[in-house]
Parts: structure tokens; sequence; C-alpha cells
């Protein structure tokens, strides 16, 4: 089968992305032909595939696109436009941009089915101007979020997202939404989850020592992400300086908000190292290095961080994320190297009332404290899990054996 990727963004830079990345990796082991389009700036590497993979790039701040790459969240790892910004010049502009190369594609891959990732604008068109192939599409939570904080082409896109052949969630209560948002089949609605690189995130061979406890977070920096409460979590934390070492991987592009963070850091007890942005080898050597992998985040889809550090050994403390417990499994739930913190109660998508946030630190605290005598005392950090069907194998498996028995 011919199958034809395509996504706004950076097909390297944020999770969706990286997602995207998992299934064209697992679709070629599969033995499946690929192309791939996706937006990209103009200086950045042109070339992000293997041989095998056909690459269409669309190139933004040109003059066929004079504006950055969109962004489905506000808060980018790159410098990005905001749909919410967009007017309708902007808008034809990106569709016209596109069509050029999914003509392209369609003329020289002549894909068997089409995989969009996102349920917005991009999406939209694709199902719009293409009625003979299969098109299908990954929702990854932020697309939901955008349709919920304004009216940009709103109309449109819910319309054309209904018309789409089969849609995938990331889980069951993201499926439900799903269903509901768009007044959508449920036989047109499926539970994928997540999955990671096996090649790349993995266990070391050798046991960690607990002598000093390593916590990372990996992740946008950004105050959504819970990274404040995060840092106050630590501050009441009862152990010396020189046995507790914290690092944050990431960056964000919200200058205001990375201050606010980094500073707040600066202040506490323990020494918080930023090591900026780094390469997915580069993570996965920090995971194997790392005792706990903490995710405060109050809002996600499903992150592929969690199953990453998982399979690179550590122990993991994430917030109460709707459908991760269920994708997770009861295996790794009653292992020890899992711990869930309930979420505070939100006023708004991923952002919480204030008068919440000191419960919320409390508990962070106790679920990191737990963690740490849990390893100290019962060395569960080097305690070996199954992870085989969390591999991007696995999902590919499961998407194809959907598409396959879909009745388009």
């Amino acid at each position: 089968m011919n199958i034809l990727h395509i996504i706004t963004q950076k097909p390297n830079s944020t999770g969706s992305g990286i997602y995207m990345c998992g299934m064209v990796n697992g679709f070629e082991k599969i033995g499946h032909k690929q192309a791939v389009i996706a937006g990209i700036d103009k200086d950045d590497e042109q070339m992000l595939f293997n041989k095998n993979i056909k690459f269409y790039p669309v190139n933004f701040n040109t003059t066929e696109l004079p504006f950055n790459v969109v962004g489905m969240s506000d808060v980018m790892p790159y410098k990005s436009t905001l749909y919410k910004e967009m007017d309708k010049s902007m808008v034809d502009s990106l569709k016209s941009a596109f069509k050029i190369r999914i003509d392209k594609a369609l003329k020289e891959f002549k894909p068997d089915l089409i995989i969009c990732h996102h349920l917005y604008l991009l999406t939209s068109y694709v199902k719009e101007i293409i009625r003979d192939i299969p098109v299908v599409s990954v929702c990854h939570g932020t697309c939901l979020r955008q349709l919920n904080n304004h009216d940009l082409e709103k109309d449109y896109i819910m319309q054309n997202i209904k018309n789409l052949d089969a849609i995938f969630a990331l889980h069951d209560e993201q499926r439900k939404e799903i269903i509901e948002i768009f007044n959508i089949s449920q036989s047109k609605v499926f539970t994928l989850g997540s999955g990671y690189d096996e090649n790349k995130f993995f266990k070391s061979k050798n046991s960690l020592s607990n002598d000093v406890i390593n916590i990372t977070y990996a992740g946008k920096i950004t105050k959504a992400k819970g990274l404040k409460s995060f840092i106050k979590s630590l501050s009441n934390l009862r152990y010396s300086k020189d046995v507790i070492n914290i690092n944050i991987a990431g960056d964000g592009n919200n200058k205001d908000e990375y201050e606010e963070i980094v500073n707040l850091a600066k202040e506490n007890y323990y020494n918080i190292n930023f090591l900026g942005k780094i390469k997915q080898t580069e993570l996965s050597k920090l995971f194997r290095e790392s005792h706990i992998f903490v995710l405060p985040s109050f809002f996600e889809g499903l992150p592929l961080v969690v199953i990453e550090s998982l399979a690179c050994g550590c122990n993991v403390i994430t917030t109460d994320i709707p459908g991760i417990k269920k994708w997770i499994g009861k295996e790794i739930n009653n292992s020890n190297k899992i711990s869930y913190v309930d979420l505070p109660t939100m006023k708004d998508v991923g952002v919480p009332y204030e008068n919440e946030l000191p419960n919320f630190e409390n508990s962070l605290t106790y679920a990191i404290n737990n963690m740490i005598l849990n390893i100290v005392e019962n060395n569960t950090r080097n305690k070996m899990i199954n992870m085989e069907d969390k591999t991007w194998n696995g999902l590919c498996n499961r998407l194809e054996e959907n598409i396959l028995n879909f009745n388009y």
C-alpha cells in the first residue's frame, strides 16, 4: 500500500510530528511505501527522511507563505504562527501551498491511503479536495482545544471533519469527545493509542546506582506543563542537595514564561539544570541516566515521553491525564513503576484555578517522595517491564488492522 502522510507542522519538533514520524518508521518496517507532506521553515533541513520516504516540504517564510510555520498550540518549540491570528489571505495561502504539494504527490506517488494529523484546518481541506482516495486522520488533542478557543474557519472544519473516512483517537475519553464535538458516527472513530521507537528508547543493560536520584522533565518550557508547580513541589522535599539532581530538557518560544520558570528555579534549594532542546538520542540517554521522570502537565493528548521514559527504565510520575491509565495498562500500573497525581480543577483548558495549586503541589511532593523511597528501598528503578505493545510497530499493526477491516 502507498501511504501519504500530511501534517501542517514541523515533523521533527513537536509531539504530533514525532508521532507521525514514528508511524512512518513503523509502516516502513511492515513494508508499505510512504510519502510525507509537512510544513517547515525555509531555513530548516530539507531532507528529514531517508531515501525510501518521498518528502514534499511546504516552506514557510517564503514569498509563497510569508509567515512562520503554524502551530497547533499557542506555545511551540519554534517560532510559529497562531491559528487565532490568521486572516483569510493567510488561510488561502496555506491551502494553496499545500495543494501544490498534494497534487504533485497524487501524480507522482499515487497514494492508496492518506493519513492526516490533527482534526483541523488542513485535514478539512484535504478531505474537501480529495474524494476518490480514503482520507483518515489522527487526533492529538490540541486540535480540539483550538476549536474550543476560537472560531477560525470553524463551520468549514466541522463539516469536512465529519466527512473523513475514519478518525483515530489517542484514548477512549478522547474518542467520546470527538464523537460528541463533531456529531460523528461511532463506527468511524477508533482508539489507537501511541507508540515509541524501541531502537532509540531502551533500558541500559547496567543497573543504575541509587546514590544520587536524578529527576527529569522533558517537554515545552511553559506554565501549562505545570512546571512552576513542579519546581515549587521540589522545595518541600527533605533531602540534602547532594542526593537529588534535577534536569529540565526542552525550550519554548514564550520568553516571559520561560524566564519566569527559570527565575523560579534559581530560587529553589536544589540545583535545577536547564538543558535546552535536545535530540532524541540525547533524550534517551538522559532517561537511561534518570531515576524518575515527572510530567506535571495540566493538559496533554497522550504524551509520548511517558512511555519513552518507561522504556528507558525510568519510574514515572504523571498527572492523571484522561485516558493515560487505561493506555498504560494494568501490568505497568501495578508494577510500582508509575504514579498518578490528580489534576487540579481547571477554569479553562490547561489553566487551573490558582487556589487549587497548593494542594496539587503538595500531592506532587508526596508522589516524588514516595517514589524516591520506593527506589531506594525496593530498587524499582532497575525493574524490567514489558513494553512491546507500546512500540510504533505495535501501533502500526493496530492501525493497519483497523484500516483493512474498515468499509470505505
